[in-house]
């Protein structure tokens, strides 16, 4: 049956046609696994180091509430300090102290002042929880 059909030569660039496809496509498939690792890796790094977001306030928390936690923490680190605060501390309390007052002059919504109010006792209660350098307190994550 195969003795009946005719006999053919093949082109003379038909080998290299067929190396230069089959370069072409372990090259692709290199190529694809090491963009492939490289986006795992991306991922990896961007799951690592994006800070987590924030939590929500709830809509019912008062400023009143997180006024007076501020204010307990500030009595607090006082009672507990030498007189001396770190200059970053104090920078970033005069910071979110202007943004407090900028939001009461203009007379702010009680969900504008929440997060402010929070961030300011966030940032004392870091202050009471490190004293200086000392750590005082250890938070579990």
């Amino acid at each position: 049956m195969l003795g009946g059909l005719p006999e053919y030569d093949p082109r003379p660039d038909l080998w290299s046609r067929i190396q230069f496809v089959h370069q072409r496509r372990k090259r692709r498939r290199r190529h694809g696994a090491w963009m492939a690792g490289m986006l795992a890796s991306a991922a990896l790094l961007l799951v690592a180091l994006v800070p987590r977001s924030p939590q929500v306030v709830p809509v019912t928390a008062e400023p009143g509430d997180w006024q007076a936690r501020s204010h307990a923490l500030e009595r607090e680190w006082r009672a507990s300090s030498p007189g001396f605060m770190d200059p970053r501390y104090r920078a970033e309390l005069r910071l979110i102290d202007a943004q407090l007052q900028a939001a009461y002059d203009r007379g702010a919504k009680p969900h504008e002042l929440v997060p402010l109010w929070k961030l300011r006792s966030e940032a004392l209660q870091e202050l009471v929880r490190t004293d200086n350098g000392r750590v005082r307190a250890v938070t579990r994550i």
